[in-house]
């Protein structure tokens, strides 16, 4: 009778650590992002480059058709101490967000690199690597800290946070390091990519 019980014990504890094993390898695994095919990287750099493109030379129409219009297009700037962001829908170049930082011309010769991006330091005001990125490892998530910042002082209600964070699913950061910067953030909708934030705050460390 006791081999029995015995028995029995070691039983359930094998099969009570597999499942606490397994748990924990759902857990890892749903947290991998997928890589990204060779296709879908030539689309996205597709999309990268034309914005890019339209964006220097200040073409509202080419930028613009790179822009959902379910989605829009979220600009983030810095009014004081704290970034904030307004949802527009489409960019005019003309007229800048804010209204007091314009829109400048300049020239890049980078090609597109897919890998980690460069940090402004805002002590040596430079960045610790200057070209044309793009990082499909992470998720960008700027507009939610954003959003997540502003709930706490009741500026942002939960509705419109929880808007973001789904917006901001699977969502990759751009960044070109010039004389001028450019940073914005690319999503797949509806089976093609769009621009769907320009951050106008990052690479800029005055208040």
């Amino acid at each position: 009778m006791k081999n029995t019980w015995l028995t029995l014990c070691c039983f359930i504890i094998v099969c009570s650590s597999c499942t606490s094993s397994n748990k924990k390898t759902e857990e890892r695994t749903d947290s991998v992002r997928t890589p990204i095919t060779t296709e879908e990287t030539q689309l996205i750099s597709e999309v990268i480059t034309r914005f890019a493109r339209a964006y220097i030379s200040q073409d509202n129409q080419k930028a613009n058709a790179l822009i959902n219009p379910k989605l829009g297009l979220y600009i983030i700037y810095r009014p004081g101490a704290a970034d904030s962001y307004e949802h527009v829908d489409s960019i005019d170049f003309q007229s800048p967000i804010p209204t007091h930082f314009p829109y400048t011309k300049f020239e890049n010769d980078y090609v597109l690199t897919f890998d980690k991006l460069p940090v402004y330091d805002c002590g040596g005001e430079k960045w610790d690597k200057l070209g044309f990125f793009c990082d499909t490892t992470t998720q960008a998530n700027q507009l939610s800290r954003i959003a997540k910042f502003k709930q706490e002082f009741d500026e942002k209600n939960a509705a419109e946070l929880s808007k973001i964070s789904e917006i901001e699913k699977d969502t990759y950061r751009v960044i070109l390091t010039k004389n001028e910067n450019l940073i914005f953030h690319i999503k797949k909708f509806a089976g093609a990519w769009y621009v769907i934030v320009l951050d106008r705050a990052y690479g800029w460390c005055d208040a």
